[in-house]
Formats: C-alpha cells, sequence, structure tokens
C-alpha cells in the first residue's frame, strides 16, 4: 500500500495558520503574503507530487525495467529490484546492476528485449518520452517518466519512487544526504564573492555552453556562484551555441570543461588548444589559472552516487 505524506512545508504553514505554532518557523511574525505564498508553494509541491506518483499503480510493480541510467541508479539505492537496464558506454551503472539484462540505448530501447522481461512497468527519463512510447505503442506494457537533467530532478526522482515502492524511509535517507550535500555547497561561498563561471561541453574551437538545467549547471547554482551561461549569455536551452566574442565579453573567473577521456591528458590538449587563441587568453580565468578540465565520470551526466564526489571537488574549484 502507498502512502503519501504531505510536504513538510505544508505541514508547518497549516500548523501556523490554525493553531499559532512556531516550531517550524522563526519568532517573527507571519504576514498573510507571506502565508499565501508559503501555502501556495507547498500546494504547488504537493500537486506536483501527486501529478507524478499518479502514474504508478497504487500497488508497487514487481518486475521494473529502468530505460534510465540515473533511474536504475535510485532504484537500486532503494533497494528495488530491477530486471531489465540501457546499456551504455558513457554513463556509470552500478556494480550491482552487472549481470542485469540490457534492453538497447535509452534513446532507442529494443521493445522485443522489453517484452521478454514481462515488466510491469518501464520507468523512463522525460527526456526520452517520445522514444520509449513509440517502442512500447504495439504493447500492453505500462511506462511512467521522471526528469532526471539536474540534482533537483534527482531529489524529486528520489522521493517519487520511494512513495511509489513503498521506500520512504530509504528515500528519507537519501534525500536527507542530498540535502547536506546542498548545504555544503551553499555554505561554500557564503562568506566570500561568488565568482562568474563558464562551464563549456566540447573544444575551445567546438563547443556549447551550459545553464542552470544541466547536472552540473544545477549544482553550480547550488552553490551562489554567477552561471554566465545564465546571466550574461541568456542562454534558454540546456544546451547552447555561443559566440566566444560574448564570453570574452561576460570576462568569466573560473572556467569549467567537460570532456570525457583521460582527466590530465584532456586538460593538457584544452590548456595546448587556449594556448594558440588569444581571445581564451584575455579571460580572467585564463589569467588566474582556473580553467578546469573535470571529471566527466562524477560531473557529466546525473547520478546520486557521483554527487559524494561531485559536490566538495566543485565547492573547492569555485571557492578554493
Amino acid at each position: 500500500m502507498r502512502y503519501r505524506f504531505a510536504p513538510i512545508a505544508a505541514l508547518c504553514v497549516g500548523l501556523a495558520l490554525v493553531g499559532g505554532v512556531t516550531a517550524c518557523s522563526t519568532d517573527a511574525p507571519v504576514s498573510a503574503e507571506t502565508a499565501s505564498t508559503s501555502t501556495t508553494t507547498a500546494a504547488e509541491a504537493t500537486a506536483k507530487l501527486e501529478a507524478a506518483l499518479a502514474q504508478f499503480p497504487a500497488t508497487p510493480p514487481k518486475t521494473v525495467v529502468a530505460a534510465s541510467v540515473p533511474l536504475a541508479e535510485i532504484l537500486t539505492l532503494l533497494d528495488i529490484p530491477v530486471a531489465g537496464v540501457p546499456s551504455t558506454t558513457t554513463q556509470q551503472l552500478p556494480a550491482a546492476l552487472d549481470g542485469v539484462p540490457r534492453i538497447g540505448s535509452t534513446m532507442a530501447p529494443d521493445v522485443e528485449k522489453i517484452v521478454a522481461l514481462a515488466p510491469d512497468l518501464v520507468i523512463a527519463a522525460e527526456s526520452s518520452r517520445s522514444t520509449v512510447e513509440a517502442s512500447l505503442a504495439s504493447t500492453t506494457t505500462p511506462s511512467a517518466f521522471l526528469e532526471t537533467d539536474s540534482f533537483g530532478d534527482l531529489k524529486f526522482a528520489v522521493e517519487v519512487l520511494g512513495a511509489a515502492f513503498d521506500r520512504t524511509d530509504q528515500a528519507d535517507k537519501i534525500i536527507d544526504t542530498m540535502n547536506d550535500q546542498e548545504q555544503t555547497l551553499a555554505s561554500a561561498g557564503a562568506s566570500t564573492d561568488a565568482p562568474k563561471v563558464l562551464v563549456l561541453i566540447g573544444a575551445t574551437d567546438s563547443f556549447m555552453v551550459m545553464n542552470d538545467s544541466s547536472f552540473l549547471g544545477s549544482l553550480i547554482n547550488l552553490s551562489g556562484a554567477d552561471n554566465i551561461a545564465v546571466s550574461a549569455l541568456k542562454a534558454k536551452e540546456t544546451y547552447s551555441a555561443v559566440n566566444l566574442e560574448n564570453i570574452i565579453a561576460a570576462a568569466p573567473d573560473v572556467v569549467l570543461v567537460l570532456r570525457s577521456g583521460n582527466v590530465a591528458d584532456s586538460q593538457a590538449a584544452f590548456d595546448a588548444e587556449v594556448a594558440k587563441n588569444a581571445a581564451w587568453k584575455s579571460l580572467p580565468a585564463y589569467a588566474n589559472g582556473r580553467i578546469h578540465v573535470l571529471d566527466y565520470s562524477t560531473f557529466g551526466y546525473t547520478s546520486v552516487g557521483q554527487l559524494a564526489q561531485a559536490v566538495p571537488a566543485l565547492a573547492g574549484l569555485l571557492y578554493p
């Protein structure tokens, strides 16, 4: 049986409004406007959770196929058995899933392999909804979709899957750890000026910038640093091509680069490319030696398990 709990924020607001209880708030009086806003936000959060849970059967499904690496990881952390997972060469599945059958890639799942597993439910990323739904169109297999792009998406996915599979205790522990990691990022820059950060994926002559909707971008946002893709370049898409002249004008203090392969080799290659281009040399990040190639396995894709490495590493790069 599934239990659904109102968010803590909603309970705190309700107590404050009904009984004047202040345990969930500060000693300052709560204005009508603030109470209304808090109630609306709590209501929206509850509605979002209920909408996501509506995709799942009332009784937790016994045979589940995960068509998403991040969601397969979360299911594993929640001790939910997974019957099938995607094939991947760019992301890391938990070692516990090494012997689990592969169903094809996340963007091109093999319907025959999925059907052979006779799943009660296929869980996939929202970004692959159209592909997964098309693959399952000729079957009666139900599916559910969750966003998996950012830190906030992962935390919400943990909450949803914990509720849908009666694993709320495990989910709460994971979310508590994620909240601690979020606080680590927030406190890292609390006593210093926020640096202007540029996040690139690719090479110096062929790159895209990443905004706050990406996994790495969402972590930077939590740290309080200024992602110039958002503030200066006005990038609306998660990944956007941007003119180098605009980047020069934005003058980032830190440049973070995502490239696959060995980090040291990638750093040397990127440094060599930068050295050939006078425009890159004009950046404060170059002058101060703060152009860093990141480990793709840590920052290149959304992962709850990698946060233990990603959070302190990022905090150290942004606020040395």
